[in-house]
């Protein structure tokens, strides 16, 4: 309502501009000068997000550390556990001095190893 107002007067298109500079200053403008106060809103929307990618990146890393460390203890629960329960070496280890035939030592390990799970049927048939 106002510039129309302003052009039937007949004001210039300049007159009007410094007129709504004047009444309006960078609200009403398109392209408002850029200053250092412009300057401050736009490097803090960068830093925001530069620090929100730094976050991001420590949280993603964290989580694969996790990960790894998860993994690291079930292969040395899985070893330690293979090594109490691989009973077939822990009985060549017992006669490794003592001269034994083939078929001693087949038996041997058919009395020293344990059964299969009851589980593993289920999964290998």
């Amino acid at each position: 309502m106002l510039i129309r107002k302003e052009l039937r007067s007949g004001k210039s298109d300049r007159a009007i501009y410094k007129k709504l500079e004047y009444e309006y200053e960078e609200t009403i403008l398109n392209a408002p000068k850029f200053d250092w106060h412009t300057a401050g809103v736009w490097l803090s929307l960068v830093s925001l997000k530069a620090s929100f990618n730094v976050i991001l990146n420590i949280i993603k890393f964290r989580q694969l550390l996790w990960i790894q460390f998860e993994v690291a203890g079930g292969i040395r629960a899985y070893s330690w556990h293979m090594q109490r329960t691989n009973v077939h070496l822990l009985a060549f280890n017992l006669t490794r001095g003592i001269p034994l035939t083939p078929r001693e030592k087949e038996t041997m390990l058919d009395i020293l190893t344990r059964p299969a799970p009851w589980w593993l049927f289920l999964v290998l048939f």
